[in-house]
């Protein structure tokens, strides 16, 4: 775990529904990141899996690695991130997902269902901040 945030898991609110995100994390220094929101496009900005939630989301937590490692940042330095869905019908493959990629106490996390995103064939946006030396 990145020694620069602490994350709250028990906060005072209650218990966390799953390990991938915290109730509140404090980022005691390091400058801050903000991630744009990342979509299942692909390099030449071709929708990756269309109709494919699962498979947008691991092409979204891809390219936010990218972005991060662009920064000399990877997913432990997420102390934030928000996640737009068209539809929550998914929401447990995409729990899966998320498990995997932060599998303990992960960042302060928002998930939001939303009528759509920049193009219609896309299901999922992730936006994030992270704290990184």
């Amino acid at each position: 775990m990145n020694s620069r945030k602490i994350p709250m898991a028990n906060s005072g609110a209650g218990a966390v529904r799953h390990g991938y995100l915290s109730n509140a994390v404090r980022v005691e220094a390091g400058p801050l990141l903000f991630v744009s929101g990342q979509v299942a496009w692909d390099r030449a900005f071709d929708i990756v899996a269309p109709g494919d939630g699962a498979g947008q989301a691991r092409q979204v937590f891809s390219n936010l690695k990218a972005v991060l490692a662009n920064y000399g940042a990877d997913l432990s330095d997420i102390v934030r991130v928000t996640v737009y869905v068209t539809s929550l019908s998914w929401f447990d493959e995409l729990a899966k997902i998320r498990e995997e990629l932060f599998p303990g106490d992960g960042p302060a996390s928002t998930i939001i269902e939303v009528s759509s995103l920049v193009d219609p064939e896309l299901l999922i946006e992730v936006d994030a901040v992270a704290a990184i030396s």
